[in-house]
C-alpha cells in the first residue's frame, strides 16, 4: 500500500520590504530624469518659438520686397485740419496726429499686413479693413488663431480686450514689433528732466515698426543684423493696435511686467527672451543684458557700435 504524499509547493516573489525598495528606486530615477526631460522639451519649445520669429522675419522681408518697406506698427488715419481753423479736424483721426498719440483698440495692428506673407490669405480675405477690428463685421475674423503667432512655451498668452460689450476674445499673439527706444535729452521741449512718465520725454518712432511707419532697409543705418524687428511678450493679440509694439527704455527690464501688464519684452523661457533681427535671424537675449546695449540694438539709426561681447 502506497502512502499518499503531497508535493511541496515552493512560491517565490517580492517581500513587502523588497517591493518598497524597488518603488523607491524607480521614484528616485524618475525624479532625476524628469528635470532633464522637461529641460529638453522646453529647449524644443524655445527653438520652435525662434522658428516662428524667423518666419515672421522672412515674411517681413517678403513684404519689403513687395511694397518697398516693412509693415507699420499700427495703422490709423492721419487727421486733416481745417485751413481756416487749424484746431478743427475735418477728416481723419485726431488720435493719429503725432507718433506719440496713444494707439486705440479700433486701430489695426500692423502685423495684419503680414498675413498674406504668412500663407493666411483666407483670413486676409475674410477681414473687412473698411471697418475697425472692434466692429461687429470683423468679430468672426479677429477671433482666429494663427499658429505662427503663438509661442509653444506660452500657448495661451494673455489678450488685450477690445473694450466693446459682447466682442469676442481676439486671436492671441506672443510677438510685438520694435517701436522705439530711449528718451530725449534733458532740456528738450517739454522734457526738463528724463522722466519716463512724461510722454514728451519718450521717443516713439526711432525703432522699426511704429505709427503708420514705412521703414525700409535703407533707413536702418545701424545694419539689419544689428537692429531688432520683433520680439516676445506674454500679452497681446494680432488684430488691434494696442498689441502692436514695444517701446524699450532703461527704466524697464526684460522678463518683468510694466506695472500689472505683461506688455514688455517677456517670455516663459526662464532667463531669456527671443527676438528676430531685421536680417531675418532669430536668437535669444539674456535678461541680464545691459539695458543701454538693448536700446542700441532697438534704434535703427543711432550710429552706435555693438560687439558680440556686449551681449554677454
Amino acid at each position: 500500500m502506497r502512502r499518499a504524499s503531497k508535493d511541496r509547493v515552493v512560491r517565490s516573489g517580492f517581500t513587502l520590504i523588497e517591493l518598497l525598495v524597488v518603488i523607491s528606486i524607480i521614484a528616485a530615477l524618475i525624479a532625476l530624469l524628469l528635470p532633464a526631460v522637461q529641460a529638453a522639451r522646453e529647449a524644443q519649445r524655445r527653438n520652435e518659438c525662434q522658428s516662428h520669429l524667423h518666419q515672421l522675419g522672412i515674411a517681413a522681408q517678403n513684404y519689403h520686397d513687395s511694397y518697398g518697406s516693412l509693415p507699420a506698427g499700427w495703422y490709423c488715419m492721419v487727421p486733416v485740419s481745417d485751413p481756416n481753423n487749424p484746431g478743427v479736424v475735418i477728416s481723419g483721426d485726431p488720435n493719429c496726429q503725432l507718433p506719440s498719440t496713444p494707439w486705440q483698440p479700433y486701430m489695426w495692428n500692423g502685423i495684419t499686413g503680414l498675413m498674406l506673407k504668412l500663407e493666411q490669405g483666407n483670413l486676409w480675405n475674410e477681414i473687412n479693413f473698411n471697418f475697425p477690428p472692434t466692429d461687429r463685421t470683423n468679430w468672426t475674423s479677429i477671433r482666429r488663431t494663427v499658429d505662427t503667432l503663438i509661442c509653444p512655451s506660452n500657448p495661451k498668452p494673455d489678450f488685450n480686450p477690445l473694450g466693446v460689450p459682447g466682442a469676442p476674445r481676439p486671436g492671441p499673439s506672443a510677438y510685438r514689433g520694435n517701436m522705439a527706444a530711449g528718451m530725449y535729452l534733458p532740456g528738450s521741449p517739454g522734457c526738463p528732466t528724463q522722466l519716463p512718465s512724461n510722454p514728451l520725454c519718450c521717443i516713439f518712432d526711432n525703432g522699426v515698426m511704429f505709427q503708420n511707419s514705412t521703414t525700409n532697409f535703407a533707413d536702418i543705418n545701424d545694419g539689419l543684423s544689428n537692429t531688432i524687428m520683433m520680439g516676445e511678450t506674454l500679452q497681446g493679440n494680432w488684430a488691434d493696435a494696442t498689441s502692436c509694439c514695444v517701446r524699450t527704455n532703461n527704466d524697464r527690464s526684460l522678463n518683468r511686467p510694466i506695472g500689472t501688464f505683461n506688455t514688455y519684452w517677456q517670455s516663459k523661457h526662464g532667463t531669456s527672451v527671443n527676438f528676430v533681427w531685421c536680417d531675418g535671424s532669430a536668437k535669444a537675449l539674456q535678461q541680464t543684458i545691459n539695458k543701454n546695449v538693448l536700446i542700441k540694438i532697438m534704434t535703427r539709426a543711432g550710429g552706435e557700435t555693438v560687439s558680440s561681447d556686449d551681449f554677454k
